[in-house]
């Protein structure tokens, strides 16, 4: 579970900046990348991150 939620954070991160990276050098495909990294975010990384933090009993 925690390999997989360093993982997956990783790959959001790494699409975000990516995104950014298109977007400053205006190039195509920088809308999708920054959507797509935000959505991976949303919908996968926190629910997981969320019930990972659970499961070890550390709640901030």
């Amino acid at each position: 579970m925690r390999l997989s939620v360093y993982i997956l954070g990783a790959f959001t991160a790494m699409v975000v900046i990516l995104g950014f990276l298109f977007k400053t050098m205006h190039w195509a495909g920088a809308d999708m990348l920054l959507v797509l990294g935000c959505a991976i975010a949303a919908i996968l990384y926190v629910p997981l991150f969320a019930v990972y933090k659970y499961k070890k009993g550390r709640v901030a």
